[in-house]
């Protein structure tokens, strides 16, 4: 094996990228696992130790789900990660606040350490996140700011705070769990990532404490108190705190993605910045599926198919300020995901059983995960 060549030569590839702008046919590199050149048609080839012919398939940047659950047996919600992660396409996992601060060295040691996948972390307020319960902004003494800053000081896979924000969790706290996670968020130079749903606290409430930076996840729940006003224009504080640079999630989950609110908000021009699922093992088998699902939901109520991945590879890498994931170019992690799209129909239903019929699906044939070729067998 020549130590000069590289390691992995992706040919025949649709390259399809949103920080580059690349739609077309071209060869990909990869050498000591990340991107090491990208050819157009008829360039003369680097020799490799491996050749990947993508026959004319699709490639694009490593999809990356922003919001999902992956500490099963540990979180009260769960699922594995790989499952959700590699095997489907998906090359970076975000964890939306399993683990707080007291909990998130096991989740390093068993969830991070342990995946093939890509593992991140929206550390969660409260001191042991979701490993005791779903009500852990109950009591404020559960937040323990200084174990908290000096933890992310230590840990780059921490990447923001999470707080959730609907009444089962913080029950009579209000938003005093946000108002810590922006004290944090303002000291250490980090984004916040707010679970919105029933209320209270109210939607304006919580938006009025947003920043730039700032994530608001389940923005198309169809629950009362939404993100449109009673005469179905966007919420003002909603508008105000995009035009401050928050960021938008769709956050699929059990309860939090309806058809006639995604609807009602597209045609108001309010659209999502990042598509992520909310997966955990409670909704794998339904209503969400996977990410690929969620994002062919996205595409049957409009987003086309540049917005889609967009939606899941440069959006979410800007949204986490890691800048060598999620797009094609020299030097990034060669993580990519390989695909083809059928026109097959097939039904989906959103969070409220509400049903629609859609005719094209994404069909994962692998992942490349640091150079490494994973297959998907199915």
């Amino acid at each position: 094996m020549n130590s000069t060549n590289m390691d992995l030569l992706i040919t025949n590839a649709h390259i399809l990228d949103a920080f580059s702008g690349m739609d077309g046919m071209y060869s990909l590199a990869i050498k000591r696992g990340k991107i090491a050149g990208i050819y157009p048609i008829g360039a003369i080839l680097p020799a490799s130790n491996d050749v990947l012919d993508l026959q004319g398939a699709y490639l694009s940047a490593g999809w990356i789900d922003l919001h999902a659950h992956v500490a099963p047996n540990r979180a009260v919600i769960g699922i594995d990660a790989d499952t959700i992660g590699i095997r489907q396409g998906v090359t970076t996992v975000v964890d939306a606040g399993s683990c707080g601060c007291k909990t998130f060295d096991d989740f390093e040691k068993n969830i991070i350490n342990k995946s093939k996948t890509r593992v991140l972390s929206w550390l969660n307020i409260a001191n042991v996140g979701l490993y005791n319960g779903s009500s852990e902004l109950a009591d404020l003494d559960n937040i323990d700011e200084d174990d908290i800053a000096r933890l992310i000081s230590q840990k780059p896979a921490i990447r923001g705070i999470k707080v959730r924000m609907s009444h089962s969790v913080v029950q009579n706290t209000g938003t005093g769990g946000l108002l810590a996670a922006k004290k944090l968020s303002h000291k250490l130079q980090i984004p916040v990532f707010v679970h919105v749903g029933n209320q209270p606290p109210r939607l304006a409430d919580i938006l009025n404490l947003l920043d730039q930076g700032d994530v608001v996840t389940h923005i198309f729940h169809g629950k009362p108190g939404g993100c449109l006003d009673s005469r179905e224009d966007i919420l003002p504080e909603l508008q105000n705190a995009i035009n401050r640079g928050i960021y938008l999630d769709l956050g699929h989950g059990t309860e939090s993605c309806s058809f006639s609110r995604f609807k009602q908000a597209r045609e108001k021009g309010l659209c999502i910045d990042t598509i992520s699922t909310d997966l955990y093992s409670q909704n794998y088998s339904g209503p969400v599926y996977s990410l690929a699902h969620t994002m062919e939901k996205c595409m049957l109520m409009g987003m086309s198919l540049p917005e889609v991945l967009a939606a899941v590879t440069l959006k979410p890498s800007l949204v986490l300020r890691v800048p060598d994931i999620g797009k094609i170019k020299v030097g990034a992690e060669g993580d990519l995901t390989y695909f083809t799209i059928d026109d097959t129909e097939q039904v989906y239903s959103d969070s409220e059983g509400n049903k629609l019929m859609g005719k094209k699906q994404f069909h994962i044939h692998g992942v490349v995960r640091q150079g490494e070729i994973i297959v998907n067998d199915k």
